[in-house]
């Protein structure tokens, strides 16, 4: 997988995924344990200087396309409404792409707005939609406040709310969003 999205292979990336997709392995296995690893240290290269940035930036488009053309359905009554966003500040879209196919496949209505959201119109959104969970990913030091504060201003509305970060698992992901579902107080 590495090597492919290195040089940039589309093709084999999408066989590799599909295939274990297809072979019975859940999306949040392939994108944790498939995809991640190799996205990581392409970006540590990148940060050491041993790959240019066109290439992190190339391999994370293939990635995101690819997460754009799964779309799990599983069967049974979904857990609720989740929201999922990058605050301002945060211009990385994958983790957040990463994250809405997950939660989709634990059986959440996913309404994922992207990167860059100013926290009045994530607010706003969650005020307008029945969303239980918020999930504010940040990447980006420099956003950890703002994400705080904006989370502190959708608990007060009631709506359940996980702020996503580097080195946090989609397996943690899922656990604390059905965890702020349950001790969500909101009024829908």
């Amino acid at each position: 997988m590495h090597r492919a999205l290195v040089n940039g292979d589309e093709a084999t990336v999408r066989n590799i995924a599909s295939g274990l997709i297809d072979e019975g392995a859940l999306i949040v296995d392939v994108i944790q344990h498939v995809l991640a690893p190799p996205l990581v240290r392409i970006g540590t290269d990148w940060h050491d200087g041993n790959l240019t940035i066109w290439v992190e930036h190339r391999a994370s488009a293939i990635i995101e396309r690819l997460l754009g053309g799964i779309v799990p359905n599983p069967r049974g009554r979904r857990r609720g409404t989740v929201m999922v966003a990058a605050i301002t500040g945060d211009l990385h879209s994958l983790p957040s792409s990463m994250a809405a196919v997950a939660l989709r496949e634990d059986n959440w209505w996913v309404e994922h707005l992207g990167a860059n959201m100013p926290p009045d119109e994530l607010v706003r959104f969650c005020e307008e939609h029945p969303v239980d969970v918020a999930v504010i990913s940040s990447t980006n030091p420099d956003t950890t406040n703002l994400a705080a504060e904006t989370a502190d201003r959708l608990r007060a509305a009631g709506v359940g709310v996980v702020l996503g970060g580097p080195g946090r698992t989609l397996d943690d992901l899922i656990e604390q969003t059905r965890a702020a579902a349950s001790s969500a107080t909101r009024e829908t």
